[in-house]
């Protein structure tokens, strides 16, 4: 089983896209299809049942207390889902310069993943007080912080870690007198420059968990842009023969800055690093926990946007 806790978020919020799609079916469907997603959703309970919580390694604390608001908050989570959409966000082009100007140009954003980690653990400590009191209050992000997650500019994880944080603001109805909506819409354009980059640069080493993730969250805000059968047909293509997924993601996440230098780390960062590397290869040979939730989280929306335009009956495998 993994250790990952990033794993159960994205089970959890899979087993929610598709008990959404499932109470949406009209009658026309085949009751074939109906039932193998319903046994689909069994097995998504029965991993979620049979997991010790108390065994998942998080790699710090201001990570631990993240996750865990998540967790106690996943059925809410997992039922606010976005109408899938298509705007005007597919006229976007890839960037014009090369991947090494998109690594150099990464290592000047905001926040690195220990900016996020706790920027996000103080709006989720400012949120569960505000509800705890149920004062008239909002929850608040210092200065600091709300130029690592809002003012700011961000590329690669970077960029997703403050999307992160915004949904979590909007989730938790953050931040007064910020228009997160428009907020997340304006990173999504941003990030879909950025998808089609990659595919563009054909996917370079260490960018399949960035790309799946990139999917995943903006497609999960109701952005259909996302969701484009040749994606998932490549995602599809980089599965492991026993089923998960792949990326040797550290030397790409050093060189974008996101993470600190592997050379010489400080002690706190050399655990850090342990504790990833022991949650993401528990599984032994070449599967990735985080590669293969952002898989299933991307995967999870195309079955539903598939569903919801009567485009599953053409897919064998669902019927």
């Amino acid at each position: 089983m993994s250790k990952d806790p990033e794993w159960y978020i994205a089970l959890g919020l899979a087993r929610g896209q598709l008990e959404y799609t499932i109470n949406e079916l009209d009658k026309s469907v085949p009751a074939k299809l109906k039932e193998n997603l319903q046994n689909i959703t069994r097995r998504m309970d029965r991993i979620r049942n049979n997991t010790d919580f108390k065994t998942l390694i998080y790699r710090s604390k201001d990570y631990e207390y993240v996750i865990k608001a998540i967790f106690e908050n996943m059925e809410v989570f997992s039922l606010l889902l976005e109408p899938l959409t298509i705007g005007t966000m597919g006229t976007q082009k890839p960037f014009r310069f090369s991947f090494e100007q998109y690594v150099q140009e990464a290592k000047t954003k905001m926040p690195s993943r220990k900016a996020a980690d706790a920027c996000m653990m103080q709006l989720l400590i400012s949120a569960m007080e505000t509800q705890t009191t149920q004062s008239d209050g909002t929850c608040e992000l210092t200065p600091e912080c709300q130029t690592q997650l809002i003012q700011g500019s961000g590329l690669a994880f970077q960029q997703t870690s403050r999307l992160r944080a915004m949904i979590l603001a909007r989730i938790f109805d953050c931040m007064e007198g910020v228009d997160l909506s428009a907020n997340i819409y304006k990173l999504c354009i941003q990030i879909y420059k950025e998808t089609k980059s990659l595919e563009a640069w054909d996917h370079p080493a260490g960018t399949r968990t960035l790309f799946m993730q990139q999917i995943y969250f903006c497609a999960s805000q109701g952005y259909g842009e996302f969701i484009k059968p040749r994606w998932m047909n490549k995602i599809l293509s980089w599965q492991e023969p026993k089923g998960c997924y792949a990326d040797d993601r550290q030397p790409f996440l050093r060189l974008t800055g996101f993470v600190g230098p592997a050379a010489n780390p400080p002690p706190k960062d050399r655990e850090e690093d342990y504790r990833v590397k022991k949650a993401a290869s528990f599984e032994g040979g070449s599967c990735n926990s985080l590669t293969s939730a952002m898989a299933l989280g991307s995967l999870a929306m195309y079955v539903r946007a598939l569903l919801e335009t009567d485009q599953a009956f053409q897919y064998d495998v669902l019927i």
